[in-house]
């Protein structure tokens, strides 16, 4: 029966999530003596480069800047639980029928793991753009409840790629920053990418060295928001759901199964299999059975620590973890930054 629970694998399609985090924390300015010489300096000197636009004011304020242009590269991992709400399936574009009610699923677990990389911009002191591109794999763990209770897992490739910006603020060592992006999931087994909104508020303090003062280290908590499309559609070959269809063999099964319930369930199950084996035999080989899945998170919401250590105004190496409500994640960012193109004015 386990074998028959497999197919519905390919209707649980999840959502691959590639969580972002702001890249440094825009422009700051630390009021302490050891550095009072080096950020009055900074109202003194030009700022010579292009981006990001208000840099000079800026610097006239005597706030540091970090460089304007940045890559990093980031390794993510999650475990978030899914609810699936409703299924309806048909075949060969015809009208879909909604059989919520005869397969039901309990809580799914998704896990991914992922690599991925974002080019970021400071446009201005308090706005980072940046985009998201990457890939990895995300595995589902499936409880199904009815109409008989198994769990089974299956693992997916997929790619992602996104857009997102994030807003910026300082008073002397503490910061605060608002990160949204919209990011796009194609997973194997989906056929259009699907769409997920993330947003993040954090909230930080920097302790900057006594020594250098373009190095510090930085914490910060927050909370980590996120809503998925609600809907999944798509179609597969029905030979890639059963196998053995047209052999008679998957229907063998269902017979099996339906051997193992009591006397009442038994028959009506038995009468329902007979019905199923009969339309079967006017379904050709090569159909393919479409899909409708409704799905939502299962707690949109939970908290996230962090942590980053400034190396200088180049290099940064930042770790997240998301833990409470139903999703968990980690998070390991190496963040390479350059000043790019200088003013021509």
């Amino acid at each position: 029966m386990q074998k028959l629970v497999r197919p519905w694998l390919f209707f649980i399609l999840l959502l691959f999530t590639f969580q972002s985090i702001c890249s440094g924390q825009g422009g700051q300015k630390v009021f302490n003596e050891t550095h009072n010489r080096y950020f009055d300096s900074l109202k003194k000197a030009d700022y010579p480069y292009a981006l990001p636009i208000l840099g000079k004011g800026a610097y006239k304020r005597g706030y540091d800047l970090p460089y304007a242009y940045g890559l990093s590269a980031i390794y993510f991992t999650q475990r978030q639980e899914i609810n699936i709400t409703s299924t309806q399936v048909g075949l060969n574009g015809g009208e879909l029928i909604d059989v919520s009610q005869l397969i039901r699923f309990g809580p799914t677990i998704a896990t991914t793991n992922a690599v991925t990389i974002r080019p970021d911009i400071w446009v201005l002191p308090f706005l980072n753009v940046y985009g998201i591109i990457g890939g990895g794999t995300t595995q589902t763990d499936v409880n199904l409840v009815a109409p008989a209770e198994f769990s089974t897992s299956q693992r997916f490739n997929a790619e992602s790629f996104g857009l997102g910006a994030t807003l910026t603020g300082a008073v002397g060592p503490v910061w605060i920053a608002w990160d949204n992006n919209y990011n796009f999931v194609d997973v194997d087994v989906v056929v259009e990418p699907v769409p997920a909104f993330n947003s993040s508020l954090r909230v930080g303090l920097s302790f900057p060295d006594y020594k250098k003062p373009d190095r510090s280290l930085q914490i910060w908590t927050g909370t980590f928001y996120q809503i998925i499309q609600s809907d999944t559609r798509g179609s597969l070959p029905v030979t890639e759901i059963f196998p053995n269809f047209g052999e008679g063999l998957v229907f063998d099964r269902l017979y099996e199964w339906a051997d193992q319930l009591p006397p009442p369930q038994r028959l009506i199950a038995r009468q329902i299999i007979g019905e199923l084996e009969k339309a079967a035999e006017n379904i050709p080989t090569d159909s393919e059975i479409d899909y409708l899945i409704q799905k939502e998170v299962a707690a949109p919401f939970n908290l996230i620590f962090g942590a980053q250590y400034q190396f200088n105004k180049n290099w940064m190496l930042r770790t997240e973890m998301g833990v409470f409500g139903k999703r968990s994640q980690f998070l390991l960012n190496l963040n390479w930054r350059f000043p790019g193109f200088k003013s021509t004015r």
